[in-house]
């Protein structure tokens, strides 16, 4: 009697791993632009980033550090102070906005909108801007990571 099993025809190619590229810029931006503005800009920038977020969300990103902000009565806007806002490190905003980006990327647009409705955090990101730019034009940039633009 014949086993299915007995004879193996090919052997199975393992599968190429395909991953996403590390550099995902639109998280990186959101944190700059976080790291960059101030306090009560902070404040309104975590709450729509966290809009999307449930409470096993919140607690499942960053190490569970937007958990502290979720309503304890179960539901509305997240509760966030402006020291807490203040204490909040960029790279945990990175790390919310790579899940806000998977979940729901319309709150990116409203954080770009809440951004650019802010003169101040609009002139600090041109400045950077400028700045990446003039780093991104210098020739042989490509290994180069501290240039100062002239003064």
């Amino acid at each position: 009697m014949s086993d299915e099993f007995d004879e193996i025809l090919e052997p199975i190619a393992p599968r190429t791993r395909v991953t996403a590229p590390t550099g995902m810029a639109g998280p990186r931006l959101v944190a700059r632009l976080f790291a960059a503005a101030g306090t009560p800009l902070r404040v309104r920038l975590l709450r729509c980033l966290m809009r999307p977020l449930g409470p096993l969300g919140a607690a499942g990103v960053a190490a569970g550090a937007f958990a502290a902000f979720l309503d304890p009565r179960g539901g509305g806007e997240p509760v966030i102070d402006l020291e807490a806002a203040a204490q909040v490190s960029s790279q945990q905003v990175h790390e919310l906005a790579r899940f806000v980006e998977q979940v729901e990327p319309q709150a990116l647009q409203q954080f770009a909108g809440l951004v650019s409705s802010s003169s101040l955090a609009m002139a600090t990101f041109s400045a950077s801007a400028l700045v990446l730019l003039y780093r991104r034009l210098q020739p042989g940039s490509a290994g180069k990571r501290s240039v100062t633009p002239p003064t």
